[in-house]
């Protein structure tokens, strides 16, 4: 009785010192990410999307609008953007605005910058913290603080933290929604599946596995939840802006136009003018038929089979011939997590050496990759591959080794 009496006094001493400590963390986090905004100009990727909202509310301006446009390129180049240059078109669907808004309210652009920044390694550490229970995996602390750091630090992360993209956000309102799912909380996964499509090129293929998924499964509120989410903010964005979805359409036309080769057959155009564009629909072929061999797989199997299809269909995504960026390639973090999890279940001992050392070498080797191979201050194409070749192979070896598609 008296070691429970203790342990409850000492539980309500700590509680609150912890709270006043995570606070004081995030106030001097965000202070340095202010300092950091105001020394470094940046944040290309938010821009857009923080004006483009504010605009819609304080003067009632479409985000896809002519004159948002100019705005957002005044402001971030202080005259209109010329040919070549980013345009800083919108883009994203209208209800992406649920996301923004909070951030729109903010006027002084270092301050919204800062806080934004905040978010995203708030968000970057969840993230840890949901790839690691879907792993169902209990690292060692040395593990757990090197995974902290690698998600902070790899090349992966840095770009989209230095450019304020919400691919950060959409790896964690994913891996949030898979979580979700293995807990058959279906309501709540069919809301962070819609938030995630926020970027729909990430999550294009994902939301058909998992109503394919579901289906098989009879998981209904699953299937309702997440088409009512999107239904939803269909709706929501209509009674804003009532042709918005035409509007976006053209500006997703047009960001080709301005932007990097940003699939693999482009890509290969690009280093073999010949023969590039035909490789790169190979590959689309191959992928196509390694997706549709993952979904038939998870075919009424249970969620560890549908995990690990969702993660290969997150990574093939990247590799199918959809439009993407570098800076998305966060959402397959957990994936990599699963990955090493698998690995020191296995192997033990020797499993933990093989995680660290390729934690590492993933976390130097890509920026080594980026340093030597950049053209001014752009990287390369090269930086779109290794990481999706990586979990391809190691994704494809663990259903071969492991019973992740067992017959329940």
């Amino acid at each position: 009785m008296n070691n429970a009496i203790a342990r409850a006094n000492k539980t309500r001493i700590m509680l609150p010192l912890a709270l006043a400590l995570a606070i004081i963390v995030l106030v001097i986090l965000t202070i340095t990410n202010i300092n950091y905004a105001e020394d470094n100009p940046g944040g290309a990727d938010f821009i857009p999307r923080w004006l483009g909202v504010r605009l819609l509310f304080t003067e009632g301006d479409s985000p896809y609008s002519q004159a948002t446009t100019q705005a957002i390129q005044e402001f971030m180049y202080g005259r209109p953007a010329k040919p070549g240059e980013d345009q800083a078109l919108f883009v994203y669907p209208l209800y992406s605005f649920l996301v923004f808004t909070p951030f729109s309210l903010i006027a002084d652009y270092e301050l919204v910058r800062g806080i934004w920044q905040t978010t995203l390694q708030i968000a970057l550490i969840l993230l840890v913290i949901f790839s690691i229970q879907l792993a169902d995996w209990r690292p060692s602390m040395a593990t757990l603080f090197l995974l902290s750091v690698f998600v902070l630090l790899w090349y992966h992360s840095v770009r989209p933290l230095i450019n304020g993209n919400p691919s950060i956000l959409v790896a964690l309102f994913t891996a949030s929604a898979l979580l979700a799912i293995s807990r058959e909380q279906d309501i709540v996964a069919g809301v962070l599946l819609g938030l995630a499509t926020i970027k729909p090129q990430v999550v294009v293929l994902l939301i058909p596995l998992v109503l394919i998924w579901a289906l098989s499964k009879r998981r209904w509120r699953l299937i309702g939840s997440t088409l009512g989410t999107l239904f939803i903010f269909v709706i929501l964005s209509t009674a804003l802006v009532p042709d918005w979805i035409l509007q976006n359409v053209r500006q997703i036309l047009a960001y080709p136009g301005y932007t990097p080769a940003a699939t693999p057959a482009t890509v290969f155009f690009e280093w073999w003018p010949a023969y590039g564009r035909w490789f790169g629909y190979l590959l689309t072929l191959v992928m196509s038929l390694l997706l549709l061999w993952y979904w038939n797989k998870a075919w009424r199997k249970e969620f560890k089979a549908f995990l690990l299809s969702a993660y290969a269909t997150l990574t093939i995504t990247t590799f199918i011939g959809i439009s993407t960026a570098t800076s998305s390639y966060i959402v397959l973090f957990p994936a990599l997590v699963l990955v090493f999890a698998e690995w020191e279940k296995k192997y033990g001992r020797a499993g933990r050496w093989l995680v660290s050392s390729t934690i590492l070498l993933i976390l130097v080797g890509l920026w080594a990759l980026f340093l030597t191979t950049k053209v001014g201050n752009f990287q390369n194409p090269i930086m779109f591959f290794p990481v999706p070749i990586f979990l391809i192979v190691a994704l494809f070896l663990l259903q071969r080794q492991s019973d992740f598609f067992a017959t329940e």
